[in-house]
């Protein structure tokens, strides 16, 4: 559900300090430290002011490819399964986020002033090698260091991190982003349009008004280009998928994590899960899922309609947490059953930046319809790493 990933602590931080700290004092960049809630971002801070996901949106392409400022959270999310002609696999992660700190910015004689802050995720594996690398970035939405613009074209950056559409209709991206050992320059061209989740794009978390995104996803993108590992150079190609939510305060209080499936499989057709995990280890009732047929065409699924079993755990000798590491998805889609196992191409794909969460290229491999798949995709896991009762500085934040 990417999406995704909520507000980090530090980017909250960071922003709270952009109305009133100096312009030197932000323009150095450190590494953040492993904190806090990821899941808090998403359900704590004051809406008031700020729009909610409450009605069915007549979404209008390009233009919802873009920024939404009236809603608090905002997220452009790509992750990807890529290959060399030689058979050599990479997965990518690469996810700008946009936070608002209020709904509206006073006058400020300043151009350093915003009530907009941007964070970046960029992350590759490296699966021939086992290794797993991961980078992030933080600005201010003000003097060009970070943005987002539908005029004249789409455009999407955080500093020289780039998500530039090719044509007038966005149906084609660039994606660029470097740091350290790892970079990325890739195109992704639409496959298949569109696919809203939820009802129309009204994707409900919990069963409170409000507590909603609109969100779409861009299933099946052809991809290819070059990434980068330690100097050397690899053209790549294959399958990306992107998912575009925006709200303001959407998940429930009660919700603990999530566990998010985006899978691709070799008939042409993609599914789209989610399972949204409370505290109390039940899971929510507004937890869905979509299956996107050949034809583009889609099919809404309830969480009657399918299970996620969970039938391995790996421990990360980074932050100690323990999460899920391979699943059986059964699901019961109107067309007949799909049994899919899903197994991570590594085991560790833990991004530990302002939070830890895991998020990670898999193998899918089982049956649809009886008939024999196979496929790639990706699986994010977040709440895992939940901090201690009464240490939640996102929750002290929102009282």
């Amino acid at each position: 559900m990417n999406r995704r990933i909520g507000l980090f602590l530090l980017v909250i931080l960071l922003a709270l300090a952009a109305t009133v700290i100096g312009v030197s004092q932000l323009q150095g960049r450190t590494e953040p430290a492993y904190s806090a809630d990821v899941v808090a971002a998403l359900s704590s801070g004051d809406p008031a002011g700020f729009a909610r996901a409450t009605t069915i949106r007549n979404f209008t392409f390009p233009r919802d490819y873009g920024v939404h400022p009236e809603y608090q959270t905002e997220w452009w999310y790509y992750t990807g399964n890529l290959a060399t002609d030689e058979g050599r696999r990479f997965g990518f992660e690469f996810t700008i986020f946009r936070r608002a700190l209020i709904p509206t910015m006073p006058k400020r004689p300043s151009k350093w002033a915003t009530n907009q802050v941007y964070f970046a995720d960029l992350a590759l594996s490296d699966i021939g090698a086992n290794q797993f690398y991961s980078r992030a970035r933080f600005s201010r939405g003000a003097v060009g260091l970070a943005g987002a613009t539908t005029d004249p074209r789409l455009r999407i950056w955080i500093e020289d991190w780039t998500m530039i559409a090719q044509n007038d209709d966005a149906t084609t991206m660039r994606l660029t982003a470097s740091d350290g050992p790892i970079a990325l320059d890739l195109t992704v061209q639409q496959a298949k349009g569109p696919t809203l989740q939820g009802d129309h794009g009204l994707s409900r978390k919990s069963p409170e008004p409000g507590n909603a995104s609109y969100y779409y996803s861009l299933t099946h993108l052809l991809a290819e280009g070059t990434l980068t590992v330690n100097g050397t150079p690899y053209r790549v190609s294959g399958s990306s998928w992107m998912d575009h939510e925006f709200s303001t305060h959407a998940l429930g209080e009660n919700a603990a994590g999530w566990d998010w499936f985006a899978l691709q499989l070799d008939n042409n057709r993609e599914l789209m899960l989610y399972q949204i995990r409370n505290r109390d280890g039940s899971v929510s009732p507004t937890s869905h899922g979509t299956l996107v047929n050949a034809d583009g065409s889609a099919v809404h699924l309830e969480l009657r309609d399918f299970k996620i079993e969970a039938l391995d755990h790996w421990t990360s000798p980074h932050t100690a947490t323990v999460y899920p590491s391979r699943w059986r998805l059964t699901i019961q889609s109107p067309d007949g059953p799909f049994s899919l196992d899903v197994a991570p191409l590594m085991a560790d794909q833990e991004l530990n930046s302002t939070t830890a969460y895991w998020e990670g290229a898999s193998k899918i491999s089982g049956t649809d319809n009886d008939q024999p798949v196979q496929g790639y995709g990706y699986v994010e896991l977040t709440g895992y790493n939940r901090p201690a009762a009464g240490n939640d500085p996102f929750t002290r934040m929102g009282q």
